[in-house]
């Protein structure tokens, strides 16, 4: 029998699969350049809100913004491991791994939140709407994942039970496609007159 794919870790996998160029090429770019990345300007505001707060010279501000960069790295590699765990797991017919998802989710939402804290503080128009989007995408499998483990360990259980103890795991699945069927049917039915 055939699994049926989640939504969750599908859509973190489009997340990932948005994130591991971006930042795969803007940490290259940024450990690779002779100014430490400090050309870009969302590296830079990072990068001097951190100096700023510890009160660096110019050779901290250079190590923090490597820091930076290799931080930066590091996701977009966690976001790749996940992308080859997504898709081992479709060849495989199973979930993708939970701790990896976990793991990557929660670095992800570090780095966009150490990086775009920063930009707020600039109150440049063009960096907030950039680390917002960032977010809002990294939120939205957030969301998604939180609602599917919380149906899939209160609802689905209940859905179950009922379904056993009105007929056996058999009528489960009809009974509820015949349901949907029915409100389907009488919500787009003509009205009567």
């Amino acid at each position: 029998m055939r699994r049926s794919l989640q939504l969750g870790p599908a859509n973190f996998a489009l997340v990932a699969i948005y994130f591991v160029p971006v930042w795969g090429v803007e940490a290259l770019r940024a450990l690779t350049s002779p100014f430490a990345g400090l050309a870009d300007r969302p590296h830079a505001a990072a990068a001097v809100a951190i100096r700023n707060v510890f009160d660096f010279g110019i050779d901290g501000l250079m190590r923090t913004a490597n820091v930076l960069a290799a931080v930066k790295f590091v996701v977009a590699a966690a976001f790749a491991a996940y992308l080859i765990e997504f898709v081992r797991a479709l060849v495989a017919d199973r979930e993708p791994n939970r701790e990896t998802l976990d793991a990557v989710l929660l670095l992800a939402v570090g780095a966009i939140v150490l990086f775009g804290v920063p930009a707020l503080a600039l109150d440049d128009g063009a960096l907030v709407r950039l680390h917002a989007t960032q977010l809002l995408l990294v939120l939205s499998a957030v969301i998604v994942i939180t609602v599917e483990r919380h149906v899939e360990q209160t609802i689905a259980p209940r859905l179950k039970r009922a379904a056993v103890g009105a007929g056996g795991e058999a009528a489960y699945r009809p009974r509820l496609a015949a349901s949907w069927a029915r409100r389907s049917r009488d919500r787009f039915a003509a009205p009567r007159a």
